[in-house]
């Protein structure tokens, strides 16, 4: 098989790949040799292995200080940490990453290639992403709000999980809308799920996929945790008593009291201990209509009154290190957000360690002013697209030119119907080439089961 051949059949093209001629003689009971001891279990047994992979003995040893040594002769060092080499032979598969995740990454890389070819030719790949950062955000809704959507119960999120990983994302944020299992009854709706389940979810994406599962949760607006259009509340239709908490209406959180603060701290521990201390935490912050409009609040400008909120929340959760993130488009938005935005210096009182999301559900094409607003005010950004192919290739190449941190890829209401995009997203990120049509369809069959 030609090396044009082989690389039609991948829905990521690798950056190095030579083809050796001759077929792997695959084998269940193979051990796929690595240089790294932990347990692998269930990505192998996803590429058809039964025993885990192995660095056994010092032959093995021997063999990856070999390839580290000839890698050097040729001029060539792992660039990344996400960098891994890859070596097919007769009947012999070896995986070698600068650190556990770029291992982790070209094993993921394996199972992809063992079904995209009936043979898997002999071959080594060298491969690293192009983009850093890489994330899917997904939502969980309550499946009984009445709305239109999609299914959202965890079992369909732990298969957006896999679909995600075995593309080399690395994060994937999980949006509660009423569903998650606050020790406050009255946080979460009465179906909301346990935190057996939640706990089970986080474990198979640490665990079993080793891909980074991240908490999000509107901590300034969308503070109803529904849906605009069921017009449900979740706490204030259970607890009415609590509406001092919220600005009139319950859109967005009275954020100057006491109460709330303490409230959203709550909230805020138990979201970290749930995702195991995760690196970061989405605090959404997103159209916030009517914000500041309690009487208390009205004694400074929302624009103030904002910096302030979006401070308490950074400062809580660096205490916890813990890294915030927060939708940019109350500070600054081209596209639309087309209600109350503060005053573009506002940016300038935000903590600048805060990471920003900025997105629109359009193409910005090539000269997207969000970013650059935001980066050149000392800000590093993710930039998020949805269902829109243009919207996804235009900001994966412009975040790839501006070497922006990263993309969250969303799927909000639609995550079934997402599929096919999260798919191309993550291929273009790793390697900026658009996969075909016919491989994003057969990927999708395999593994969003």
């Amino acid at each position: 098989m030609h090396k044009k051949e082989v690389l039609s059949k991948m829905i990521i093209k690798p950056k190095t790949l030579t083809v050796q001629g001759g077929t792997y003689a695959f084998d269940a009971n193979a051990e796929i040799l690595t240089n790294s001891d932990m347990d692998m279990s269930y990505l192998l047994t996803l590429a058809g292995y039964k025993n885990n992979a192995k660095m056994q003995d010092a032959d093995v040893k021997n063999y990856i200080l070999a390839i580290g040594c000839a890698m050097k002769d040729t001029g060539h060092t792992f660039v990344n940490d996400e960098e891994f080499f890859m070596e097919i032979g007769e009947s012999t598969v070896l995986i070698v990453g600068k650190t556990v995740s770029g291992m982790l990454l070209g094993l993921k890389a394996l199972i992809r290639m063992q079904n995209e070819f009936e043979a898997l030719p002999q071959m080594t790949v060298m491969d690293y992403p192009d983009i850093p950062f890489r994330s899917v955000h997904t939502c969980i809704f309550r499946p009984d709000d009445g709305s239109d959507k999609e299914e959202s119960h965890p079992d369909y999120i732990k298969k957006m999980m896999k679909t995600a990983a075995l593309l080399g994302y690395n994060h994937i944020f999980i949006e509660f809308w009423g569903m998650f299992p606050y020790s406050l009854d009255y946080a979460h709706w009465p179906n909301a799920y346990t935190k057996e389940q939640i706990q089970d979810m986080v474990a198979y994406a640490i665990d079993d996929l080793h891909i980074t599962p991240l908490p999000a949760q509107n901590l300034t607006s969308h503070a109803g945790w529904s849906r605009i259009v069921t017009r449900q509340h979740t706490v204030l239709d259970q607890r009415p008593d609590l509406s001092d908490m919220y600005i009139p209406g319950g859109w967005c959180f009275a954020t100057e009291s006491p109460k709330t603060q303490a409230f959203l701290k709550t909230l805020m521990d138990e979201l970290i201990e749930m995702f195991r201390n995760p690196p970061y935490l989405h605090c959404c912050c997103d159209k916030c209509f009517g914000f500041g409009s309690t009487e208390a609040d009205r004694t400074m400008s929302a624009d103030v009154l904002f910096a302030k909120h979006i401070s308490f929340l950074n400062t809580y959760l660096r205490e916890k290190d813990v890294r915030m993130v927060m939708w940019g488009d109350m500070l600054y938005a081209s596209m639309d957000a087309l209600y109350w935005k503060c005053d573009e210096k506002t940016a300038d009182f935000i903590p600048k360690n805060i990471l920003i999301n900025i997105w629109t559900h359009n193409d910005p094409g090539r000269k997207w002013q969000d970013a650059a607003f935001f980066e050149n005010k000392g800000f590093e950004t993710v930039y998020s697209p949805f269902m829109n192919e243009k919207s996804i290739e235009s900001m994966i190449a412009l975040c790839h030119e501006r070497k922006s941190h990263g993309m969250v890829q969303t799927t909000w209401h639609r995550p079934q119907s997402a599929v096919p995009y999260v798919i191309l997203s993550g291929a273009l990120q790793w390697c900026g080439t658009k996969p075909e049509k016919a491989l994003i369809a057969d990927y999708a069959q395999k593994w969003y089961k």
